[in-house]
């Protein structure tokens, strides 16, 4: 589940939990990640690298690169890694 909360620079705006198989087990992951930039009157959030806040076990989780998030014209929210342009 990812979450975006409003915040200044500098605090964590983004949290993400993810939750799945892995082998003959599963694996938790929980992320954070902080507002880099204070965003314009139409975006985007620039959102800084997340790191690993929680991990069971903790070699399933591996931090995540800085990432943008737009809102698209139709509601839906776009997050793109800055680093790659790959969409997530």
């Amino acid at each position: 589940m990812l979450t975006i909360r409003q915040g200044e620079v500098g605090d964590t705006v983004l949290t993400l939990v993810a939750d799945g198989p892995a082998g003959t087990g599963s694996y938790h992951c929980e992320f954070a990640a902080s507002l880099t930039q204070a965003p314009g009157p139409d975006g985007p959030l620039q959102i800084g690298p997340s790191t690993v806040t929680t991990g069971e076990p903790a070699s399933s989780c591996t931090p995540g690169a800085a990432t943008e998030v737009t809102l698209l014209p139709d509601g839906r929210l776009e997050r793109v890694n800055t680093s790659n342009g790959e969409k997530l």
